[in-house]
């Protein structure tokens, strides 16, 4: 099932995409989940990236949807976001927060599934898998988009997300297999990277976007570059 929030305070232009969106999923038999949100800081506070897609409104009190999405971005590099908005002047700013498109108000359905089709072809082509994670007492699911990096520490691995880390049993390698297709790449022999997240490159050091700076072993180094020169060559959605 594909996530989509909506980020709009007047609530009736909220209730026309929801309107729009469920009038796509019934002609193209496709089920979405849809939360309505009413303000950027609600969606901000705590986020956590499970969203396909966001439609943000851009004039919002408190936090316009502009400064939401450079904060959005800093905790999610993946989810494809648009804009809804009532002045196309804002169309061009959002190129800088890797926005896909923009949709102008009033919004009618024809502009719309025109747009909505084109974020779904977008997400369709994201890998993003679950990963079943054991630790003491239990088990958890993350998904592969959820990680930032993964740090092996003796027998365990620590998975870093977006505001917290989870603990578990497992082998660096056996998980670097799983995550094949999600194009995960290996800096050095403890750290598992996902180059959605990563900030930039700068010498034998990898900065993450949440602050993390982790190294890039010599031996490595070559492969690791050659690796994510490619990733940016197959116009993966990654920003550094």
């Amino acid at each position: 099932m594909i996530r989509i929030a909506i980020v709009e305070d007047d609530e009736k232009e909220a209730s026309i995409l929801e309107k729009f969106i469920n009038q796509y999923g019934e002609t193209s038999k496709v089920s979405f989940h849809i939360e309505l949100i009413k303000d950027a800081i609600h969606l901000l506070d705590h986020y956590n990236p499970v969203y396909d897609i966001i439609f943000m409104d851009i004039e919002m009190p408190h936090l316009n949807g502009m400064e939401a999405a450079v904060r959005l971005r800093e905790l999610d590099n993946v989810v494809t976001l648009i804009f809804v908005t009532n002045m196309a002047k804002y169309a061009v700013k959002g190129y800088e927060v890797d926005a896909l498109d923009f949709i102008v108000k009033p919004v009618r359905y024809s502009t719309f599934s025109m747009k909505f089709k084109k974020a779904l072809a977008k997400i369709s082509s994201n890998k993003d898998i679950n990963i079943v994670v054991s630790r003491k007492g239990g088990i958890v699911c993350l998904t592969s988009r959820q990680m930032i990096y993964i740090e092996v520490v003796g027998h365990r691995l620590i998975y870093h997300l977006s505001d917290h880390t989870v603990e578990g049993f497992g082998s660096l390698s056996d998980l670097e297999k799983q995550l094949q297709t999600c194009n995960f790449l290996r800096c050095n022999s403890c750290y598992l990277i996902n180059p959605q997240y990563i900030s930039h490159v700068q010498g034998y050091t990898v900065t993450m976007t949440n602050g993390d700076e982790l190294q890039i072993s010599r031996p490595r180094k070559k492969q690791f570059m050659a690796q994510l020169a490619d990733l940016l060559g197959e116009g993966k959605d990654m920003k550094l």
